[in-house]
C-alpha cells in the first residue's frame, strides 16, 4: 500500500463518494490507508457525515487498497510504491532493500556503541530530504526513553552534509518517555500529531528501556510481554494508518547457547516481541570507526551483513581517514 492523494485516490479507485465528502475526507487529513483501517467513530469525529456513510467510506477504501484478497502481482505493485529511507549507506541500504521502509515496524538492535542511536539520528536527518535524494519530505518524531537525544550531533551530521541546520532541527519532534504509561501515552497522542506535523519518521529509543527496569521478575513476564504486544501493535497501526516509518531500538541480552547468531548477545524482549517487527537488524561493534550490520530476521531480504562506519559526518561507507567518529 501506498500513501496516495485522498482525492484522486477517490475519484479514480472508489466509486460513489460525494465530492462534498471527498473534500472534508482530504481536510481531515485522511489518506486511503487511514481510511482503510479508521472506524466510524473515527470519521464522524472529524468529518460531518452519517455513519451509514463513513462504514460504506471505509469498505470501499478498503477493496481499493486491496485489503479484501488479491493477486501477489497486484501486492507487488503496491509494495513498489511504497517509500524507503536512506541509511547513507548503500552497503547497509543494499541488505534492506533500498533503506528503512515505510508501513513497517523495524527493530536495531545492538550493544553500547553499536551505533543504533546514531543511525536513528541519520535517519531524522535523511526522512527530511526529498524523495529523489533518499527522503520523504518529512519529518521526524523521536521518542528519547533514555535521554540519548544530542541535538549537537544533528547539528555536526547536518553541517557535514550542508544542510539548512536550523530547519533540519525543527523538523525533528522530541517526546521524553519517562516510564512505559508516559510512553502509551504519548504513542497514543500521534494520531493527531503525525498528520499535523507531517511526520513520516517515528523513532523509539530505545524500545526495551522501560519495560526492562520496570517489569522485573519472572511473576510480571507475561504481564511484561503483554504490554509489549500491545504497543507494538499500535506502533504497527501508525506504520500502516499514515505510511510513516517505524523504527525501534533494542537492548541486547546475554545469549549463553549461542543460539541466535553464534555470538554471546541476542535482543532482549523475548520471543513474543521477535514476531513483531518486519525488518531485524543487529549491529555490532568492529574495528575503529567501522559497524558491522546484519540482517537476521526479514521477510523481504535474506540473512547478510553490511559493513558501515560511524564517522564525525554521520553514517557512511567508507570514510576518509579523518572523518573517523567515536
Amino acid at each position: 500500500m501506498s500513501r496516495v492523494n485522498i482525492k484522486s485516490t477517490i475519484k479514480m479507485q472508489i466509486e460513489g463518494i460525494k465530492k462534498v465528502i471527498i473534500e472534508k475526507l482530504e481536510k481531515a487529513g485522511f489518506t486511503i490507508e487511514s481510511l482503510a483501517i479508521s472506524t466510524s467513530d473515527e470519521i464522524i469525529s472529524k468529518v460531518e457525515i452519517k455513519e451509514k456513510e463513513a462504514i460504506d467510506i471505509i469498505q470501499k477504501a478498503q477493496n481499493a487498497l486491496g485489503v479484501q484478497p488479491l493477486t501477489a502481482l497486484k501486492f507487488l505493485e503496491l509494495e513498489s510504491k511504497r517509500g524507503k529511507i536512506t541509511t547513507t549507506s548503500n552497503e547497509l541500504d543494499g541488505i534492506l532493500g533500498g533503506g528503512i521502509w515505510t508501513q513497517e515496524l523495524t527493530e536495531i538492535a545492538g550493544g553500547f556503541g553499536s551505533g543504533k542511536t546514531q543511525l536513528c539520528f541519520q535517519l531524522c536527518i535523511n526522512v527530511q530530504l526529498p524523495k529523489e535524494e533518499g527522503g520523504l519530505d518529512g519529518n521526524a518524531f523521536f521518542i528519547d526513553t533514555e535521554r540519548t537525544f544530542s541535538p549537537r550531533r544533528i547539528v555536526e551530521m547536518a553541517s557535514y552534509r550542508e544542510l539548512d541546520v536550523e530547519s533540519i532541527l525543527n523538523n525533528i519532534y522530541i517526546g521524553s518517555a519517562l516510564n512505559t504509561s508516559h510512553l502509551f501515552s504519548i504513542v497514543e497522542q500521534l494520531n493527531d500529531t503525525i498528520p499535523e506535523k507531517n511526520i513520516k519518521l517515528l523513532v523509539v529509543d530505545s524500545f526495551a528501556s522501560h519495560f526492562r527496569s520496570e517489569y522485573i521478575g519472572k511473576g510480571r513476564l507475561v504481564e511484561r510481554q503483554q504490554r509489549i504486544m500491545q504497543i507494538a501493535e499500535q506502533l504497527i497501526a501508525l506504520a500502516v494508518k499514515y505510511d510513516i516509518a517505524v523504527v525501534v531500538t533494542n537492548q541486547i541480552i546475554a545469549n549463553v547457547e549461542e543460539f541466535l547468531f553464534g555470538s554471546p548477545e541476542e535482543p532482549a524482549l523475548g520471543f513474543a516481541w521477535a514476531h513483531r517487527p518486519q525488518q531485524r537488524l543487529f549491529l555490532r561493534k568492529s574495528r575503529g570507526s567501522s559497524r558491522i550490520a546484519r540482517l537476521f530476521d526479514s521477510s523481504r531480504m535474506p540473512e547478510r551483513e553490511a559493513l558501515f562506519y560511524v564517522t564525525e559526518s554521520g553514517i557512511t561507507d567508507a570514510p576518509f581517514p579523518t572523518e573517523f567518529y567515536s
